[in-house]
Formats: C-alpha cells, sequence, structure tokens
C-alpha cells in the first residue's frame, strides 16, 4: 500500500452572488425608482416592502436605505420627478401662445398628453391615496418657489387660469375654475388609463374636445355663446 497522502476533495465552486456591485449613486439611485415604479404599478404600494425593491434591483435592504431611508421617500422621489418633469413642459407652454386663451388651452392639452404619454407615473403621482402627505398644508398665497414641486405645478395652472379670467373679463373664483379644470382633466386621463378598450374617440380628437368644453364652461356658465 502507498504510503502517498491522498490529496483533499476539490470544493465545489461558490454559488455566484445575486448582489450586485457597489455602483455609481446616480445609477443605483435611478435603479431603485426604476424597480419600485414597477412594483408599485403591478403589486400596489401597500403591499411592496423595500426589501422586495431591494431585492429587484440586486442589492441589499441596507444598502437601500443608503439612498431612501423608507418606501414612503422612494414614493416621495417618484412624484417629484413626475411634478419636475410636468412642471417643465407647463413652463414651455406658459412662453408660447398668442393669448391666455391658447395658453390655457396648451396647459390643459399638455397635462393630459402627459398622463396618457407616462400611465405608470401619473398613476403614482395622482392616483395613489397615500402619494401625498396628509398633513401637508396648502399656502397658495406663498412664493412659489417655497413651494413643494406638486403645489407649483398646481399654482402653474392657477396663474394660467387667473390671467386667462382677467383677460376675458370673466367674475368668477379663479380657485374653483382651476380646480374644475384639474379635475376634468385628470378624470379623462385616469378614465383612458383605467379602461383602455373603451371605444375611445381618437386621443387628439378627444382631448381638443375635452379642453374645449371645460373653457366654454368656465367663459360661458350661464350658457351664453360658446368661444
Amino acid at each position: 500500500m502507498s504510503d502517498t497522502p491522498k490529496s483533499a476533495p476539490a470544493k465545489s465552486p461558490a454559488a455566484p452572488t445575486l448582489r450586485k456591485p457597489r455602483g455609481r449613486g446616480h445609477e443605483r439611485h435611478e435603479e431603485i425608482l426604476q424597480a419600485a415604479t414597477k412594483l408599485f404599478i403591478e403589486h400596489g404600494v401597500d403591499t411592496v416592502s423595500t426589501r422586495r425593491i431591494a431585492s429587484e434591483v440586486g442589492i441589499s435592504q441596507t444598502a437601500l436605505y443608503v439612498y431612501f431611508p423608507t418606501k414612503d421617500a422612494i414614493l416621495q422621489a417618484l412624484c417629484e420627478a413626475c411634478f419636475k418633469r410636468l412642471t417643465a413642459l407647463f413652463q414651455i407652454d406658459l412662453q408660447q401662445g398668442r393669448n391666455w386663451t391658447e395658453r390655457l388651452r396648451r396647459i390643459m392639452q399638455t397635462y393630459v398628453r402627459f398622463g396618457l404619454d407616462h400611465p405608470d407615473e401619473y398613476r403614482l403621482s395622482f392616483m395613489t391615496p397615500n402619494a401625498h402627505k396628509a398633513e401637508q398644508v396648502f399656502n397658495f398665497d406663498a412664493p412659489v418657489e417655497e413651494q413643494e414641486i406638486g403645489v407649483q405645478c398646481f399654482l402653474m395652472l392657477l396663474h394660467a387660469v387667473r390671467e386667462f379670467l382677467a383677460e376675458n373679463a370673466i367674475a368668477q373664483d379663479p380657485y374653483a375654475a382651476t380646480q374644475c379644470i384639474w379635475a376634468g382633466g385628470h378624470g379623462l386621463v385616469s378614465l383612458m388609463i383605467t379602461v383602455p378598450n373603451f371605444p375611445w374617440t381618437e386621443r387628439e380628437s378627444l382631448i381638443h374636445s375635452a379642453t374645449t368644453l371645460l373653457l366654454n364652461g368656465i367663459t360661458n356658465p350661464s350658457g351664453a355663446a360658446p368661444l
């Protein structure tokens, strides 16, 4: 019998880790937001945990907390990103148009198109009950730059409505008129998102008709001749 010692059995290769290597902060930040959007839309905000979001991204829950301390913080970041994109489009509309009637029409149509072009972002920002702070106090008379981005978005619409009413010598409450316009646009967007199989009229034609009806309703509340 040979006295040569036997070699130790070869070890099985270690299972590959599912964790992603440390990446650049901005890229990881966006990965988390994209994963959260996907999970929130598919399963609902209330049922998705930060652990599940972290797993979707391929990082630990502890690593996720470096970027977002809570799930609410993730949702808030998603809403803010949506509002920033929308306000940027509103700013373009406010700089164009021959008069305030045309500028307001542009803003209203931009709002609807944005919601239809970005349905996931719209659902989370405008159709999720816990997307906004319940304790938030709205002070529309404070400087715009001191407001949260979502409030700034509303104030831009309010400004357009005020100028529209003044330009057309219409004695209406601008706050009520703005809320009615917003509600009308939101109703159209939310219906077209949630009931996509309904035989809707051609999109641009429907957007034009809806905004025209809203403007005419504000301009002629008593049923006088339309614009």
